[in-house]
């Protein structure tokens, strides 16, 4: 296992051997603050394939591995204990650079919904774990160590980020974290071979706070959007909203 813990600082999983798919697992912990309410992050991935097509799975947009973005989200999970850390997972397919005809870049994030109750999720200490067959790197950057660190209104944490080839994964863990009071999510540009994260995103709300998200963009003046997140949600009819 490598762990990886200071920002930019890589690691290579060999993807020319074996065909198991890349795991990756976010986990955070109780902070003991005595509110289990606020235990709750989303693990969230931005995709960039080429052709600057970006998707976002999480929870609410799980993805699948056998259409784009050949990534699958394995569901919510609201809470954490001191016995038992919180843990969200997204599998990713092992052959995404080759189904999507060229590199794929991906940026892992976690957020914490402001409906969730406050709480600073540096104290949460998130890491994620990128395991492929019997190679593992976790990256666990302590965020406890940057400037916002007991701030209740960050929400969103970039804990790690990849390039994958048909070859290889290149890892590193990344430190940023969105602005006090943003809602914007994690953006991803190439930089020559490189890639560059900037929290710059649209808004992306779940559940019933997702009827916010236009107007929260509109106002950010945000024009980026993801392939696979409507502008405008869907609105249920009356049988949908009885039993949607």
């Amino acid at each position: 296992m490598i762990n990886l813990t200071k920002p930019d600082e890589t690691a290579t999983i060999d993807l020319s051997k074996g065909s198991s798919d890349i795991v990756v697992r976010a986990q955070w912990v109780d902070n003991g603050d005595g509110d289990d309410g606020n235990d709750d992050l989303d693990l969230r991935c931005s995709i960039l394939h080429p052709g600057d097509k970006m998707y976002l799975v999480d929870g609410e947009y799980r993805g699948s591995l056998q259409e784009p973005p050949f990534a699958h989200h394995h569901g919510d999970v609201q809470s954490a204990s001191v016995d038992m850390p919180g843990e969200e997972v997204i599998t990713v397919a092992r052959d995404i650079a080759k189904r999507a005809g060229g590199p794929v870049a991906l940026c892992f994030s976690v957020y914490s919904a402001l409906n969730n109750g406050a709480v600073s999720v540096a104290s949460l200490r998130p890491q994620m774990k990128m395991s492929c067959g019997n190679d593992e790197v976790v990256c666990s950057f302590d965020f406890n160590q940057g400037p916002g660190a007991n701030n209740p209104n960050i929400y969103t944490y970039v804990i790690g980020y990849a390039i994958v080839t048909e070859d290889e994964v290149i890892l590193a863990p990344s430190g940023k974290t969105s602005k006090p009071g943003q809602e914007e999510t994690p953006w991803i540009f190439w930089k020559n071979d490189s890639i560059d994260i900037d929290i710059v995103g649209p808004a992306v709300f779940k559940g019933a706070q997702t009827k916010h998200s236009e107007k929260y963009n509109k106002q950010a003046n945000i024009s980026y959007r993801f392939v696979n997140v409507p502008a405008t949600p869907k609105k249920k009819g009356l049988l949908g909203g009885l039993f949607g």
